[in-house]
């Protein structure tokens, strides 16, 4: 079967498209990831085919952009932030028709790109969902007026200007955000155990576990790194992401966290910046610089990770068996934070606007002294580690779909 995935997004958005291109390539099926150019390389380190489309934008570096000139406002950020995806949606448009012209099925993500393209050639389409919130639920009682109002924001953030790109491009309209998603099938990658299923999810609704990436062939630990696990206590990892690591808060966010890991007396792997910044700092020996590294290696090295509540950095967090601090910039991100607190494996998060070296210190002690939430971590890890491979459920479901 010939599959186009289209996705535009930040790295942490496509990679788990990437991991479940590796499964459909695996199978045996035609499978192109179809995103921005920026991502070629992240596709073809895994082993993917992959069509650049649209414009060559870093959505993460713009989402910190953005998010910088919305005062910190996590609201007016996303606004900013889903009106950038539109834009580059729409401008991929012409690029994502073509290569879709010979597929058998289009894959599509929360973005929405390649739902107009198939639907003006008449193929088949299937959706996936990071975010359980955006389920369609059958809803038998009327709407209350918070909902009449949280209905009309969405018509005028999501439904009108989609309406209006499909009108452009003669596809046809949607009704609401539910039509926004496939009638045929919408996959959510996510274990059960951090999101149960819900009785009043749409009857298209399948759920897998996580699609983790399968091991890069030949990818070995750097030496340096591994001399430093072995010169002292197990270190803390901290990948908050592109927003925290570019644009100009770049150098205010490191600060913050090498005086926490100063305050809390630890050792640390830090990823996103780069040395010569972490060294104008002030950074000791006990922190090591880390460059791009498999995040289901790392976090199995060390004691603790601080993250930005991403998808695939929180779904690796869990696995690994070891608490997470999680700082949440935007959109989702609050949403896994909240979750890794309700499971009893990290702390209340922290978002970034409020965050302080004294906090995270705070949190970080908390983290490596609490005993009860560090069993909590160990045991939902195993329980995620013990259940069926997300990527393996999401091929087969793929197949029965045509």
């Amino acid at each position: 079967m010939r599959i186009i995935v289209a996705t535009i997004g930040s790295r942490g958005d496509v990679q788990p498209y990437v991991n479940l291109c590796q499964g459909l390539k695996a199978a045996g099926h035609d499978v192109h990831l179809a995103s921005n150019s920026t991502l070629g390389g992240l596709a073809d380190s895994h082993g993917v085919p992959f069509i650049p489309v649209g414009h060559p934008v870093d959505m993460g570096v713009e989402g910190a952009r953005l998010l910088a000139q919305s005062f910190d406002n996590m609201w007016i950020g996303m606004i900013r932030v889903m009106q950038l995806a539109a834009r580059l949606v729409e401008e991929a448009y012409p690029d994502v028709l073509n290569v879709c012209r010979d597929a058998d099925l289009v894959v599509t993500s929360d973005t929405g790109s390649g739902i107009a393209e198939a639907e003006k050639l008449g193929k088949p389409w299937i959706s996936v969902t990071l975010q359980p919130a955006r389920l369609p639920v059958i809803n038998d009682q009327p709407p209350s007026l918070v909902g009449r109002v949280i209905g009309w924001m969405i018509g005028k953030l999501f439904v009108g200007p989609t309406n209006r790109f499909r009108k452009r491009v003669g596809a046809p309209l949607v009704k609401d955000i539910a039509t926004m998603q496939s009638s045929r099938m919408i996959i959510l990658p996510v274990s059960p155990l951090v999101a149960p299923a819900n009785p009043k999810w749409a009857k298209q609704i399948r759920q897998t576990s996580y699609w983790f990436a399968r091991p890069i062939d030949g990818w070995k630990p750097p030496q340096d790194l591994l001399d430093f696990l072995k010169q002292g206590k197990r270190p803390i990892a901290v990948s908050l992401g592109v927003m925290s690591t570019s644009g100009r808060k770049a150098k205010q966010s490191a600060q913050i966290v090498l005086d926490a890991i100063r305050k809390a007396d630890v050792r640390a792997i830090l990823q996103g910046w780069d040395a010569e910044t972490l060294k104008s700092l002030g950074a000791s020996s006990a922190i090591y610089c880390a460059g791009s590294l498999p995040h289901d290696w790392l976090f199995d090295q060390v004691s603790a990770v601080i993250h930005h509540g991403g998808f695939g950095t929180t779904a690796a967090g869990l696995r690994s068996g070891v608490p997470s601090i999680v700082i949440p910039h935007i959109i989702d991100q609050y949403y896994w934070g909240q979750r890794v607190f309700e499971l009893g494996v990290g702390p209340k998060f922290i978002s970034r606007g409020k965050l302080t070296a004294e906090n995270l210190s705070d949190a970080i002690k908390q983290t490596l002294a609490d005993q009860t939430m560090r069993a909590n971590a160990a045991e939902v890890g195993e329980k995620i580690c013990r259940e069926p491979d997300g990527v393996i459920e999401a091929v087969h479901l793929i197949e029965k779909s045509i």
